[in-house]
Formats: structure tokens, sequence, C-alpha cells
């Protein structure tokens, strides 16, 4: 099945009133992963909730306490894709600062850790993941992927930032956002 492209879908989309979520009146960790599919292929998960729901976006969330970053990690990832990548085969990627101050989706901070999983991984026929209204394998150049991923699939080389097209992006998304690494 090289080169092909299977999405899965959940109930229709809708958007939680995050708003009232305390974690969102401090800094939060979270961690990305970048997961390769068939034939060039990345995978993405349709956010269900939280201040980017509809988005297109990397596998990723919340740090527990007491978690390490890599576990979080790919426990994400297992919990929005059903794909299993090991800790310590995810290379890191970066990390950022993300700082959005806009009244519209809302204000927040995210310190964001960045991995690149090794080799390529299928999405699990069928496969409904936690916070996902649905999950895709694509090339990044074909869908209309959030702003901080973009960025980070350009420092991953998986993404062309022509003429500052990120950089517009998270102008548009009311997003400062800064490398760490």
């Amino acid at each position: 099945m090289t080169g092909a492209v299977r999405a899965t879908t959940t109930s229709p989309l809708r958007a939680a009133d995050w708003r009232g979520d305390p974690r969102y009146g401090s800094i939060i960790p979270a961690a990305v992963v970048v997961v390769g599919g068939p034939g060039r292929t990345t995978t993405f998960v349709r956010q269900k909730g939280g201040p980017f729901a509809g988005r297109w976006m990397l596998p990723g969330g919340g740090v527990e306490p007491g978690e390490f970053v890599r576990d979080a990690a790919a426990r994400e990832v297992f919990e929005e894709t059903g794909i299993s990548v090991p800790p310590h085969s995810l290379e890191p990627i970066g990390s950022y600062e993300v700082v959005a101050e806009a009244p519209d989706p809302g204000a927040y901070h995210v310190l964001l850790f960045a991995f690149l999983a090794t080799g390529p991984h299928l999405l699990p026929a069928g496969f409904v993941g936690d916070n996902g209204g649905g999950a895709t394998q694509v090339r990044p150049d074909q869908l209309d992927v959030h702003s901080t991923d973009r960025r980070i699939l350009a420092d991953a080389g998986l993404l062309d930032d022509a003429n500052g097209a990120i950089d517009a992006a998270l102008a548009l998304d009311r997003l400062r956002v800064g490398s760490l690494s």
C-alpha cells in the first residue's frame, strides 16, 4: 500500500470549552512527534478539542507530572494514532516556546518538544484515537497543517519555508514561536 493515504474518522468535530481548563493559565509542557508514513507521507491528527479544534496537527500532547518528555511523546502518538513508537527511538528535532496572547482562540504558553520517529509507520485500519477528529498520512504540503507544526516540519527538513510563509501563517494564527534549541 505504498503511497496510499488512509484517513480514519470519528464523530463530527466539536470544540470543547478549553478556556476553563486550569492548565491554560500556566506554562504547559508538551511533546509532538513527526511520524513518517508510507511513500514519504507524514502522520497528522485532526484536533477535536482545545484552542485549535478542527485543525490538522502532528500527534502529541501534554507531558504528565513525573513523566519523561520522550515517554509522553510516545504515549501521545499511540493514544492519537494507534502507532507504537519506542521512546528511545525518538530523535529530537528541537524545542520551542509557543505563546498566544490573542483573545481568540485564547491566551496560552506552551514549551513544546518535537521529535522524529525513526522508520515509516502505517496507521492501523479503523483506529479511533483520543482527542481525534481523524488521522491521516499525507505529504505535509498536501494539507493545511497548523502553523506551529509547519515550523517543526521545516526544521525537520520536510517542508519548504518559501518566502517566509511560515512566519505569515504564525502571524495569522496570532502566535509567537521561539526556538529554544
